[in-house]
């Protein structure tokens, strides 16, 4: 079940500015001190928004001041994207810019778009705080189109920063691709309208595809001319081709078991289809009377902590209640009065390794079971998951020592202090009840 990601009030302005802002600005040159500015641009050829015949290239970008060799990470072809790629591309270094060249040229009927990464930076490591865009055509209009998204995290939830966005066209064409900016905010302005497969992925080892092993996450997606769309889920997550495996029980209370698993699990997929169950060879076995999320047994547990410390089901329709006071303001109709809560928005569970088993009887202590589970989905949606692992259930506490009887009477006082005795040590605190959590009243049992 694809879970839509959560675009944060960060995410939601970082949109926002991707749709109304423009492509990069050159600047005119400026001299004085040390810098400790990001370095501009000055000018670019072609010129941003130019409509030129196909040529080999290069693309000059020049900038107000020298830039280093090296960027902050990777090389100078990192830091530079041609979008679209229809071959190799090289970036060369001058001594105030950059020469950009691509294996066959820039072909006709494209719109290209040159991006400079935030990697770039001058002698003084004043990096640019931003991507920047110069766009031209080598003869189609610039469609005033736009596709933008968020990247996020599938088990955190967080922005993923610096990955690769690759827009395909279908059924095929020249691949399109953008770079994900601090927020995990993505854009592809003047993409020619159609149907495309947008894949995104965390590009570790730089070869421009999605690996295996690299975290990514694709959807397809049409726009008409002149459509905004907005992408809210793409959520990053490493690919997996095998089944949830069972690797650990413990031993919550006496009727709640908790499982855990080697892959994530769904939390948005309900458990109908997921089987467990108690085996004993010395005794009879215990069924499970439900299956939760944790999420869902932690919601409930919250719900009930509060209830059970405050057991007062509120007033008492015999107490008696004070008049209304007749020169307060009534306020405005149905306004509800005091100060309003404020609910904490936490947005959609993320994904946990462990689920809860609520017991229909308490475990028997000092037994010793074996926890059978089978129908398990994992996060990528591989069934069949689950397995077979032993709970040894602990023995109880020994109870506290009872007190010592008082004496009878005439006999001697056990209070009294001997002077040649040592003092009677303090009896140890007694235990609480249910240490191990064997009682009715255990925490989280039962069904609800």
């Amino acid at each position: 079940m694809r879970r839509s990601a959560t675009v944060t009030a960060a995410g939601f302005a970082a949109l926002a500015l991707v749709a109304v802002s423009g492509c990069a600005r050159t600047t005119a040159p400026a001299g004085g001190e040390v810098p400790e500015t990001p370095p501009a641009v000055i000018s670019v050829n072609p010129d941003t928004f130019a409509v030129v015949e196909p040529f080999d290239g290069p693309v000059q970008i020049e900038f107000e001041r020298r830039i280093s060799e090296r960027p902050s990470t990777g090389s100078l072809r990192d830091a530079v994207l041609v979008s679209p790629r229809t071959g190799e591309v090289e970036v060369r270094h001058r001594r105030r810019g950059l020469e950009v060249r691509m294996e066959g040229g820039f072909q006709e009927r494209t719109v290209y778009r040159i991006t400079l990464l935030p990697t770039l930076q001058d002698l003084f490591r004043n990096r640019l705080d931003r991507p920047q865009d110069f766009f031209f055509s080598t003869g189609p209009d610039f469609e005033p189109n736009l596709v933008a998204g968020l990247l996020v995290d599938r088990l955190t939830g967080e922005p993923v920063p610096r990955a690769r966005v690759d827009a395909r066209p279908l059924p095929e064409g020249p691949v399109h691709s953008a770079v994900s900016d601090s927020l995990g905010v993505f854009a592809f302005r003047f993409l020619p309208a159609g149907r495309y497969r947008v894949v995104a992925y965390e590009d570790q080892n730089r070869n421009r595809e999605p690996d295996f092993q690299e975290p990514q996450d694709s959807i397809q997606v049409e726009f008409a001319v002149g459509d905004t769309l907005v992408v809210t889920e793409l959520a990053l997550l490493q690919p997996d081709t095998t089944a949830a495996v069972l690797t650990a029980v413990r031993l919550v209370d006496s009727v709640t078991v908790e499982a855990s698993f080697d892959d994530h699990l769904d939390p948005e997929l309900p458990l109908t289809g997921v089987t467990a169950r108690l085996e004993r060879e010395d005794g009879p076995g215990i069924q499970v009377a439900e299956i939760l999320h944790r999420w869902e047994w932690e919601a409930r547990e919250a719900e009930r902590t509060p209830r059970e410390a405050d057991p007062d089901p509120g007033e008492d329709p015999a107490d008696p209640v004070d008049p209304p006071d007749p020169e307060a303001d009534p306020g405005q109709p149905g306004e509800p009065e005091g100060d309003p809560v404020a609910q904490e928005d936490t947005g959609p569970p993320l994904p946990a390794q462990e689920i809860v088993l609520l017991l229909a009887s308490p475990v028997e202590p000092g037994a010793t079971y074996l926890l059978v589970v089978e129908g398990v989905r994992n996060l990528h949606g591989i069934p069949d998951g689950g397995g077979e692992l032993e709970l040894e259930v602990p023995e109880p506490p020994p109870p506290p020592e009872p007190a010592a009887e008082p004496g009878e009477p005439g006999e001697e006082d056990p209070d009294e202090e001997d002077p040649e005795e040592d003092p009677e040590e303090d009896p140890p605190p007694p235990l609480p009840t249910d240490t191990l959590g064997f009682g009715a009243g255990s925490a989280g049992g039962g069904s609800p």
